[in-house]
């Protein structure tokens, strides 16, 4: 056996278990991986949620994006907001 790996064993609510496989199997998951993919997420953010992981990615790609659209100031986007 590899010492580098650990087993799980929990027990849930059937229901619970059952919900959330269906969702994650919509998205072409499985649930193992899907519960793994999570907790790297963790991790690398040290946060389990998950609008705080997605608001983070979010903001990753936007510094990546060389033709992002920046502003100086707060009043500059209000502005552009009033000539729309």
């Amino acid at each position: 056996m590899n010492n580098n790996t650990v087993t799980c064993s929990f027990t849930m609510d059937r229901d619970i278990y059952n919900s959330y496989k269906s969702i994650v199997t919509k998205n072409g998951e499985n649930v193992k991986g899907n519960l793994v993919r999570y907790m790297m997420n963790v991790i690398r953010f040290e946060t389990p949620n998950a609008e705080t992981i997605q608001a983070i990615e979010e903001v990753e790609k936007l510094k990546s994006d060389p033709n992002k659209k920046t502003y100086n100031s707060f009043s500059d986007i209000l502005q552009e907001l009033d000539n729309e």
